[in-house]
């Protein structure tokens, strides 16, 4: 009987062990099948990195289209080329030979379109230049008058324009608005022969455009393809990976059920001790995750998770603690920085007032010398243009106090009247005429003898004159030349003055930030950087604008544009 039973206790015990054992086998040869096709599937993917790193260099050099990025681009083909040949025949085969073949031809193809597109470019580059070059010259001949006088400058500056439209954007529309101009030379001018060579140098310049266009279209579409091939290679190995954890599944499920017979009981307390607890601690993971740190795991169950759940709950309360400590600091951090920036704008803003207010007291200074020396020479007419002169520098010191304020934000008036611009450059002018003496400054004006009127304030336009105008000063230091000159655009109603100087210029890095609130290229304890910011809002507030060319060692020029006053521009003929 005892044999019996214990026969009957092993054949038992020993089904089920047997069956686990060929399920595990079976499963062990899948998992290691799974394993091999992990691994294809990390070389796919390291092969798909390595093709999207040739796409975002591929970007790079069609964005900059210059050596540097070219090489970039090189390089990361021969990388992708070295990580292709490295891979074993085995593994090729493994995978899938016509996979492989595709992509080697693609990669080739591809290879020899970078090295065309790289070429296309240098001659694109060339033709630009030709383009440029032929463009001065046009502009020269027609300054000159060597071409018929019907080509006015201003239609060759329009056509300047569209040209570098067309550079910039290089699509259908910009090259239509050229080739109508360019169409327009002909109508206006049949027989233009010192026309043609630019005329050419456009239509060459399209067709190397179209042929470049075709070769990126042609570079794109194959570096889709290399995506595409290493997309198609990762998803079958991935596909086969699944295919095997099916069949693993199967004999896990099958080896579960067999199990599950022989012990539900276990399965049971094991859901019921452990499985339960885990999944309340992920839940409240899961919540304090998405940011509600208040939580706690419950401490009631005395089981193989209690001592988790307490120490889950110690970490909590220190993040807790740690996360508020943080808060407050990042707080008190903010308010220092606040502080500091406050402090050095206040040094900043200092500075600039001395600065500034250095002109006008320097021509208080000079006049009071000059009636204090010839007091009793002086007549009651020229004592009383000095005590003008006084008044006046006093009133313009009083208005750079009163600019500053309105930088900040204390001062805000502003009264706009309609004013005759041409006696305003001129009044700017004699306030800095001391100065134009002292620094040995030749003075040269092109303002013509007519009347032209905007709307604006007198004392904030005076200050964005004389501004400039100082500017120039050093920028020259002692000697130079400055030029002003006054313009109208009837078409579009609007006047432009020109400040030139012949200083030492402004490099082209720096051009861009000039308006920006405390940038100067003065030394330090000179400038703040508020004239030329301020001269921005105070000539964006009678809306106009103001641009800047310069080179260095050159000089620079200031362009300013405002609108004329709509009753003059509707009475006069200007």
């Amino acid at each position: 009987m005892n044999l019996k039973i214990w026969h009957k206790m092993i054949i038992g015990i020993s089904v089920p062990s047997l069956i686990a054992l060929i399920g595990g086998l079976f499963s062990y040869g899948y998992v290691r099948d799974v394993k091999d096709r992990q691994g294809f599937v990390m070389l796919a993917d390291d092969l798909k990195e390595s093709v999207l790193e040739v796409r975002r260099n591929e970007k790079n050099f069609l964005l900059h289209k210059d050596i540097e990025y070219f090489k970039y681009f090189q390089n990361s083909t021969s990388s992708l080329k070295n990580s292709l040949s490295n891979i074993s025949a085995k593994t090729v085969e493994e995978i899938g030979e016509n996979n492989f073949s595709q992509f080697r031809e693609a990669i080739q193809i591809y290879s020899g379109i970078i090295n065309d597109l790289y070429m296309q470019y240098q001659q694109e580059k060339d033709i630009i230049e030709k383009v440029r070059e032929e463009g001065r010259k046009l502009e020269t001949l027609v300054a000159v008058k060597k071409i018929s006088r019907e080509l006015s400058t201003s239609f060759i500056l329009n056509l300047r324009r569209l040209e570098k439209n067309y550079m910039l954007f290089r699509d259908k529309p910009s090259f239509n608005a050229l080739d109508s101009a360019l169409t327009q030379i002909k109508n206006i001018i049949p027989f233009c022969f010192e026309c043609v060579p630019y005329t050419e140098s456009i239509y060459d310049l399209s067709e190397v455009y179209g042929k470049s266009d075709s070769l990126i279209n042609d570079l794109q579409v194959k570096g889709e393809g290399l995506e595409s091939i290493t997309y198609k290679i990762a998803e079958s190995e991935r596909q086969k990976i699944s295919a095997f954890l099916n069949h693993t599944q199967k004999l896990l499920v099958l080896a579960l059920v067999l199990l599950c017979t022989l012990g539900p009981f276990l399965v049971y307390k094991t859901a019921t001790y452990i499985a339960a607890p885990i999944k309340r601690l992920a839940d409240i993971t899961r919540k304090i995750s998405e940011g509600d740190l208040n939580l706690r795991a419950p401490l009631k169950e005395h089981d193989e998770t209690y001592s988790l759940a307490l120490s889950f709950n110690t970490m909590l309360d220190h993040l807790q603690l740690t996360h508020e400590s943080l808060e407050k600091s990042l707080e008190l951090l903010h308010e220092k920085q606040i502080e500091a920036e406050k402090r050095a704008s206040l040094g900043f803003l200092i500075s600039g007032v001395t600065h500034e207010l250095n002109n006008p007291l320097n021509n208080i200074s000079l006049t009071a010398e000059t009636m204090k020396e010839d007091l009793n020479g002086l007549s009651r007419k020229e004592m009383e243009e000095c005590i003008q002169d006084i008044l006046t520098q006093t009133e313009r010191a009083k208005h750079i106090v009163s600019d500053v304020l309105e930088f900040v934000g204390t001062h805000k008036a502003t009264v706009m009247e309609k004013l005759d611009i041409v006696a305003l450059i001129e009044g700017s002018i004699n306030l800095v005429a001391n100065q134009l003496r002292v620094n040995n400054i030749t003075l040269k004006t092109d303002i013509p003898n007519i009347v032209f009127f905007v709307n604006g304030n007198k004392n904030k336009l005076e200050e964005v004159f004389v501004n400039i105008i100082v500017n120039a000063f050093h920028a020259m230091k002692d000697s130079g030349t400055l030029t002003i000159g006054i313009r109208t655009d009837r078409a579009n109603k609007n006047v432009f003055i020109d400040i030139s100087d012949t200083g030492c210029g402004i490099p082209e890095t720096e051009l861009k930030n000039i308006f920006e609130p405390f940038f100067t290229t003065k030394p330090v304890g000179e400038g703040t950087g508020l004239g030329l910011s301020v001269t921005h809002s105070i000539i964006a507030k009678h809306k106009g604008d103001i641009r800047v060319q310069s080179r260095v060692g050159e000089g620079t020029t200031f362009t300013i544009r405002l609108p004329l006053y709509e009753e003059e521009v509707k009475s006069s003929n200007v």
